[in-house]
């Protein structure tokens, strides 16, 4: 076996680890999921603030939409969402979790917050 096969070899396994540990890191970070009513008649506008990284967007009635946060936070991280055009609610939390459920009622407030600690629960 010459050294240039040994190369080649050793490049392909290190490439793919390299690409396991990407899949890994993008498949496996924990997760935040806003559900909005089904009997909601506007949409809503909603601020998520993920470690003073704002988005500000639009939800519709019935849609569920997913964020996915840092697979490794710092120590003092932190993830807001609110709805200041709406109802002013509003729900602040810490890692660690895997997934987080912030449901929104008909009426815009945020009816219960659910949060879950189980690797696989990120899945779901």
């Amino acid at each position: 076996m010459s050294v240039r096969e040994i190369a080649r070899r050793l490049f392909a396994v290190l490439c793919i680890g390299w690409l396991r540990w990407l899949a890994i890191w993008w498949f496996c970070r924990p997760v935040v999921l806003l559900h909005y009513a089904e009997d909601a008649r506007e949409p809503v506008v909603y601020f998520f603030n993920d470690d003073h990284l704002i988005t500000k967007q639009e939800i519709k009635p019935g849609r569920v939409e997913r964020f996915y946060t840092d697979l490794f936070p710092g120590a003092d991280s932190f993830i807001n969402v609110s709805l200041p055009f709406a109802s002013r609610d509003g729900v602040e939390f810490k890692p660690p979790f895997s997934r987080v459920d912030i449901y929104i009622n008909s009426a815009t407030r945020i009816e219960r917050v659910e949060k879950k600690y189980g690797f696989f629960d990120r899945f779901q």
